[in-house]
């Protein structure tokens, strides 16, 4: 009598526990109401358990639906998960509850025809399939979670490379113009210098000899110069920009090299 009387207090805790998690429900399809199966589905949007109950009929069950009336809809399939029969399987998704509380609301049909919805009244060992279902969602949502959050951190590192190296290709552009700037502004300098010798030799003659000629060749050169230096100054400015854009670069890259690390790091944790 203790044993019969411990099992029975088991089977209730057992079944108060289900009904908890899986509960058996009314739903309206169009003006219809029908009998079936919900289940909430905590930190997964309706868009999230939606597509991982949309995989799991067609491309694990090879079922083939429609929308109708806010339901995927598969009418008159084999659904191995439930039982032998063919099924018409209806299902929705909606989001319940406020703010910090939200959460999926599921609620699965199951008929066996012409809106013969299977219930525990009329079919329990079916409606114990339905619920097994159900409650081996949450892993299945997060095993979809965890698939697009792989796909998403590939993409993601696969476009910081492409940045990444888009960057180092762009540095060596701006490199290549550096070294050439610095060569520009050491052969100026040496022109500066020789042009600066010329109107020296330039004065002294034209202090011995004042002639017109040599004053003029004196005031061409020293325009010649001035160019010169106009010039130095507008390569300095230029090479300045240059190597404070090859600065920002390298540090851009850094940030990059760094968010690629991350995210490697996140998919080999996950994968």
């Amino acid at each position: 009598m203790k044993k019969l009387f411990a099992f029975l207090i088991l089977v209730f805790v057992f079944g108060s526990l289900s009904a908890q998690k899986v509960n058996e429900t009314v739903t309206l399809f169009g003006k219809d109401q029908l009998t079936g199966f919900s289940t909430n589905i905590s930190q997964a949007t309706p868009e999230i358990v939606e597509q991982t109950l949309a995989n799991k009929f067609e491309k694990d069950f090879l079922l083939k639906g429609s929308k109708k009336k806010g339901y995927y809809v598969y009418m008159n399939q084999p659904c191995p998960a439930f039982g032998d029969a063919r099924y018409d399987v209806y299902f929705n998704t909606t989001e319940v509850g406020k703010k910090k509380n939200k959460s999926t609301q599921v609620t699965l049909v199951v008929s066996t025809g012409n809106q013969n919805c299977i219930s525990f009244s009329n079919d329990p060992r079916t409606s114990r399939n339905i619920v097994s279902f159900l409650e081996a969602l949450s892993s299945d949502v997060e095993a979809y979670k965890k698939t697009l959050r792989i796909n998403e951190l590939k993409e993601t590192i696969a476009s910081l490379e492409k940045d990444k190296v888009s960057l180092e290709k762009d540095q060596e552009k701006v490199q290549e113009k550096v070294n050439k700037t610095n060569e520009e502004m050491q052969a100026n300098v040496a022109t500066v210098e020789a042009k600066t010798a010329e109107i020296a030799k330039l004065q002294e003659n034209y202090s011995e000899t004042h002639n017109p000629t040599v004053k003029e060749q004196i005031s061409k050169a020293a325009k010649e110069k001035q160019s010169l230096q106009k010039s130095q100054s507008s390569m300095q400015k230029s090479l300045l920009k240059m190597n404070e854009n090859l600065h920002k670069n390298d540090k851009k890259r850094d940030e990059i090299i760094k968010l690629i690390e991350e995210k490697r790091a996140e998919l080999q944790k996950i994968q």
